[in-house]
C-alpha cells in the first residue's frame, strides 16, 4: 500500500511535466495525467525503474468532463489527492509574432490551452479535495507575467490570467472556509525538448533570439529549483502565503515564509497596479 502523498501532474508526458513527475516521485506518488496512453505508460515505467512511485490516468485537459472523471478514478484508486499541479501549457509557433498579424483562432487557442486548462484542473481538484481535510493546487505561470513578452502576447496574457485566477480562487476558498491552498509559480526557462524546438524554430529565431543566446551562453533554470519549491509549497510551511506567485529561480521561498507578515502587508508576489490608489472594497 502506497503511503506517500499523492500528487497529480497534468501535461505530464512532455517538457517540464515529465521532469517534475520524475523528480517528485522519490518523495511523493506522482499521478501522471495526459492524453497519450503510450507515453504515460513509458513515463511511469521510467519512474519506477529509477526508484520512484507513479501511476497514470488519461484525460484531455481541455475537456472538463474527461478531467472530472479522471479525478474520480484517481480518488477511487489512491484514496486522496494531496496536491494537484496544473502544468499543461503550450507555446504554439502559430501564435508567435506581431499580434495584428496572428490569426484570431490561433491566438485564442493559445490562450485557452494555457488558461482554460488551469481553470478545468483547478475546478476538478477543488471538487475532489472538498471531501478532504486539506489540499494544494499549484498553477504554472510563465513568461509575460513579470514583464511584457513581445511577440508572445497570447502566451503572456494567458499566464498572467493564470496568476490572477490563482489568487482569486484562493480568496474564494478562504471565504468559503475550505482548507485548500492555491499557489502559482514560474519554473523559468528550463532546457527540454520543447524549449529546444522553440529556440530552433523559424519564429523563435526571428522574434525571440534572446532565447537561443540564453540556452547557449546564459544561466538556464533548473528543474531541481522547481521541485524544491513545490515541495515547500505543499509542506504546509507556506500556507500563510497562499494565493501568491513565486519564481523558482529566485529561491526565496524560505525567506518569504520567515517574513510572511511583511510579504502579506506589502503585497509582495502578487499582480498589482502600484501607481493607482485602490478604491476601498465594499
Amino acid at each position: 500500500m502506497n503511503k506517500k502523498k499523492n500528487i497529480v501532474i497534468t501535461g505530464a508526458t512532455g517538457g517540464v511535466g515529465s521532469m517534475m513527475a520524475k523528480g517528485l516521485s522519490k518523495d511523493f506518488h506522482s499521478i501522471c495525467l495526459g492524453r497519450n496512453k503510450e507515453k504515460l505508460e513509458a513515463l511511469v515505467k521510467d519512474i519506477q525503474t529509477e526508484g520512484g512511485t507513479a501511476s497514470y490516468e488519461t484525460a484531455d485537459m481541455s475537456k472538463a468532463e474527461e478531467v472530472a472523471e479522471a479525478g474520480d478514478r484517481i480518488v477511487s484508486s489512491v484514496g486522496a489527492i494531496h496536491a494537484w499541479i496544473n502544468n499543461v501549457g503550450v507555446n504554439n509557433h502559430n501564435a508567435i509574432g506581431p499580434t495584428w498579424e496572428l490569426e484570431p483562432e490561433n491566438w485564442w487557442t493559445e490562450v485557452a490551452l494555457n488558461l482554460n486548462t488551469a481553470f478545468i484542473g483547478t475546478r476538478t481538484a477543488i471538487n475532489v479535495m472538498k471531501q478532504q481535510s486539506k489540499g494544494y493546487i499549484i498553477n504554472l505561470g510563465g513568461g509575460g507575467v513579470q514583464d511584457p513578452k513581445p511577440y508572445g502576447s497570447a502566451y503572456g496574457a494567458a499566464k498572467s490570467g493564470v496568476v490572477k485566477f490563482s489568487e482569486t480562487v484562493n480568496i474564494e476558498l478562504e471565504k468559503e472556509g475550505l482548507a485548500i491552498k492555491v499557489f502559482a509559480f514560474n519554473p523559468g526557462f528550463i532546457r527540454n525538448e520543447r524549449t529546444e524546438v522553440l529556440v530552433e524554430s523559424k519564429v523563435g529565431r526571428k522574434y525571440m533570439p534572446y532565447l537561443e543566446e540564453t540556452m547557449k551562453h546564459g544561466a538556464m533554470s533548473k528543474i531541481e529549483d522547481t521541485n524544491n519549491l513545490i515541495k515547500t509549497l505543499i509542506s504546509g510551511k507556506a500556507d500563510a502565503l497562499a494565493g501568491k506567485y513565486f519564481q523558482a529561480d529566485d529561491k526565496n521561498i524560505e525567506e518569504a515564509i520567515e517574513n510572511s507578515d511583511v510579504f502579506i502587508s506589502e503585497r509582495r508576489n502578487v499582480l498589482r497596479v502600484r501607481n493607482i490608489e485602490t478604491r476601498k472594497r465594499l
